[in-house]
C-alpha cells in the first residue's frame, strides 16, 4: 500500500531538512566584523584587492545559495509525490468507508425486516 511507502521516506526527509538547515545556518556572516568607514579614503592599492575579494565571497555565497535552493526544490518535489500518493489513499479510505456505510445501512434494514418478520408471527 501506498502508506507504507510514505513512511518509510518521512525519516530520509528528516535528515534532509536537518542538513540543509545546517548548511544554511553555518554560512551566516559572522556579526562582529564591523563595516569599513566610507569617511575615511582608502588607496586604490588596497580597495582593488579587497572589492576582487569580495566580489569572490559573493560568488561563492550566490553558488552555496543555489546548491540550496537546488535541494530545496528537490525536497519540495519528493513531498508533492508523497502529497499525492496520500491523496489517493485518502480517497480509496473515503470509497471504502462510503461503501461500507451503505452495507451497513442495507444489513440494518434487513435485521430490522427480519426482525418484524420474526416477531409478526
Amino acid at each position: 500500500m501506498a502508506w507504507k511507502n510514505a513512511l518509510s521516506l518521512a525519516p530520509a526527509l528528516v535528515e534532509k531538512g536537518k542538513a540543509i538547515w545546517e548548511k544554511v545556518s553555518s554560512r551566516r556572516s559572522p556579526a562582529g566584523a564591523p563595516p569599513p568607514s566610507l569617511l575615511e579614503p582608502v588607496p586604490a592599492e588596497i580597495r582593488i584587492p579587497a572589492l576582487e575579494r569580495r566580489v569572490g565571497e559573493l560568488e561563492q555565497e550566490a553558488a552555496a545559495s543555489f546548491e540550496v535552493t537546488s535541494a530545496i526544490a528537490q525536497q519540495q518535489s519528493q513531498l508533492a509525490e508523497q502529497h499525492a500518493e496520500l491523496v489517493q489513499v485518502a480517497e480509496a479510505l473515503l470509497q471504502r468507508t462510503r461503501a461500507l456505510s451503505w452495507a451497513s445501512a442495507v444489513l440494518a434494514l434487513a435485521v430490522c425486516g427480519l426482525l418484524i418478520a420474526v416477531l409478526g408471527r
